[in-house]
């Protein structure tokens, strides 16, 4: 009888543990894309990288939603981690962000709250501005991974402008190939140290290898250098990370 009442006792603790795992917030966050300095109809995709403080992720991994003709979408769902989003759309070079969403203090679903209190503005360049590498951007959509990559090779070039670096390292962030997006971001700062681009994009290179050290250096002197509509999303990656280093 003891043994049939611990064995009961075990299953509890088993389904109240997974059933707190799964009852997170889930949190909606709102945003726009942009083409230059209009609105553009995008396609908002989000996959999880990381689960929180860089465990494995559990839930729903990725989302995608439809901006509307004046470049607004919002996500609902998302939980505690580290979050890739890719904006697309015909004739335009992906836009990526990767961020962290709560990663340092999870709440559970009873907890108030679920909206995030910054939005994330989404730049997408022109696909005609690096015809070079635009033809990547189709296959990245397609997740033809692989295929993208190759036709990447342009930036890497001795005399690819900082501009070219830059978008060919977003298309690098949007298929997980930190090591090239470092190098491509790595070169974007050295050539112009105050354009945000470079360290926005090893920030999100060094969140995919799950550096939360590096990410927060970068995010710290990106939110100096970024447009002011970029800043909200930025000082609240900065402080998330900054909590978990103080929980070593």
């Amino acid at each position: 009888m003891r043994r049939r009442h611990a064995y009961a006792g075990l299953c509890f603790v088993v389904i109240v543990g997974a059933v707190t795992l799964s009852a997170q917030t889930a949190y909606r966050l709102r945003g726009t894309t942009r083409s230059g300095s209009k609105p553009i109809v995008a396609t908002v995709s989000a996959e999880a990288i990381h689960g929180f403080r860089g465990e494995q992720f559990t839930g729903q991994k990725t989302f995608s939603v439809p901006s509307n003709d004046k470049g607004d979408w919002t996500l609902l769902g998302l939980t505690a981690g580290v979050w890739l989003f890719t904006a697309t759309a015909p004739d335009a070079l992906p836009a990526v962000a990767i961020l962290p969403i709560r990663f340092s203090q999870r709440q559970m679903q009873s907890a108030q709250g679920g909206q995030m209190t910054w939005a994330l503005p989404l730049s997408l360049a022109p696909a005609a501005e690096h015809p070079s590498i635009a033809g990547a951007g189709p296959l990245i959509a397609e997740g033809r991974t692989l295929e993208a990559l190759q036709l990447l090779s342009p930036a890497l070039a001795p005399d690819a402008k900082p501009a070219l670096q830059c978008a060919a390292g977003q298309m690098a962030l949007a298929i997980k190939q930190p090591t090239l997006a470092l190098q491509l971001f790595t070169a974007v700062m050295t050539a112009e140290p105050k354009n945000p681009c470079g360290p926005l994009g090893m920030s999100a290179a060094a969140l995919i290898r799950a550096d939360w050290d590096t990410a927060s250096k970068m995010l710290w002197m990106a939110r100096d250098l970024a447009p002011k509509e970029q800043r909200p999303s930025l000082a609240a990656a900065v402080t998330e990370l900054q909590q978990v280093a103080s929980l070593k």
